[in-house]
């Protein structure tokens, strides 16, 4: 059902009366439905996109389990109580548009539902886009709210534009979780150790760190250790059976993206008072994690949860938001290269293959080296 892409599709969308979405259930993320989506019709200053593909990885798992605590059911309301959209980043292409500066039939990269299709009242716009306005979102961080107007987004590029899809927004948190830890000099610490290692946002960050010259040691499972290692992102690659053998006893960052406490009591074990710092900054270990963890046992500093949006926010107000977007840009498209060699984007449209790939996540049953892209039916 998967299989790499050698060639950009372009994705049709369904008509107004076939439209349909994924909902999950707000109880247990393994839940999940598949509905039809009311005919939609827009009001003045609205716009009517039709998603034409989407990535799914981890992160939008990490969505799920912090749907509650950090509000991402709120972005796009569910048909019923107890289920929720989860959001996803995404292409998609104006339908029908009452709004003066959007005309139908461009397209923007942002955060839409899993669905077909979606209304949206933009406020404030400019030429590179614009931000949603909906009441339902003001209180909403602005970097979910931002929709990038594909024909004048200086990152974009057409021979890229899988790579953007998989890895833009968790290029974003690792790029200001670099920031912040260069502003607090590493802690002056000899290594920075990241479990998670062959994830996604990990390997980013990883590769920023590398430009640092900092010594990074990258923890994962077996079937992570070989894509980790060849991407040359990390001095040393340690299974997490090693952790206690093997770990460098030295001055210590730990980010860990797992969720998981067996993992973080693991190294926080190992390093005890060698480590200054830890940072949650993932879930991949989603069955394991908690967004309301308990620390009370565990060895070393308390755990501090990275909220990349607030960090986000500092650091647009130290440099201005055009400063910002201008350096994560000159690194988007630095990283893009070496990133898709090592990830192999594999294509699945329908419900269906929207369906296995979101279980496939779920249960941690897929390659390192493998993105999912996905689209509806045509």
């Amino acid at each position: 059902m998967f299989s790499p892409v050698v060639e950009l599709e372009r994705y049709q969308p369904m008509t107004a009366n076939s439209a349909c979405g994924l909902e999950i259930d707000r109880s247990d993320l393994r839940h999940t439905r598949v509905v039809q989506i009311p005919e939609q019709t827009i009001e003045s200053g609205q716009v009517l996109l039709s998603l034409e593909k989407f990535s799914f990885t981890a992160n939008n798992v990490s969505y799920g389990l912090f749907g509650d605590a950090l509000k991402y059911w709120k972005f796009f309301p569910a048909t019923s109580q107890g289920w929720a959209n989860l959001p996803v980043w995404g292409f998609a292409t104006v339908e029908e548009s009452l709004h003066n500066d959007i005309e139908p039939g461009e397209r923007f990269y942002g955060y839409f539902p899993m669905a077909t299709s979606v209304v949206l009242t933009p406020g404030e716009t400019d030429d590179y886009g614009f931000y949603e306005s909906a009441p339902a979102r003001e209180h909403l961080p602005s970097f979910y709210n931002r929709y990038i107007r594909v024909s004048s987004d200086p990152s974009y590029r057409a021979d890229y534009e899988n790579q953007q899809l998989l890895f833009r927004p968790l290029f974003l948190t690792a790029f200001v979780l670099d920031q912040h830890l260069k502003q607090m000099s590493f802690y002056g610490v000899d290594q920075i150790v990241i479990s998670s290692a062959s994830s996604k946002t990990a390997m980013a960050l990883a590769w920023l760190l590398r430009k640092n010259d900092m010594q990074v040691v990258g923890l994962t499972s077996k079937t992570g250790r070989a894509f980790a290692k060849n991407s040359q992102n990390y001095d040393d690659v340690l299974l997490y059976d090693e952790i206690a053998d093997k770990l460098p006893y030295k001055s210590s960052i730990f980010l860990d993206f797992t969720g998981s406490p067996e993992r973080m009591m693991s190294v926080h074990t190992a390093l005890r008072d060698a480590l200054k710092v830890t940072y949650r900054v993932g879930t991949t270990h989603w069955q394991d994690a908690s967004p309301y963890p308990e620390f009370a046992d565990l060895p070393g500093p308390k755990p501090k949860f990275f909220a990349a949006t607030a960090e986000g926010d500092k650091l647009t107000e130290e440099w201005g938001l055009q400063e910002l977007q201008e350096r994560v840009w000159e690194k988007l498209l630095e990283f893009y290269g070496p990133a898709s060699q090592w990830i192999k984007t594999a294509r699945g449209i329908g419900t269906d293959a929207i369906l296995e790939c979101y279980d496939r996540v779920l249960q941690g049953k897929v390659l390192p080296s493998e993105g999912f892209v996905l689209s509806f039916d045509v």
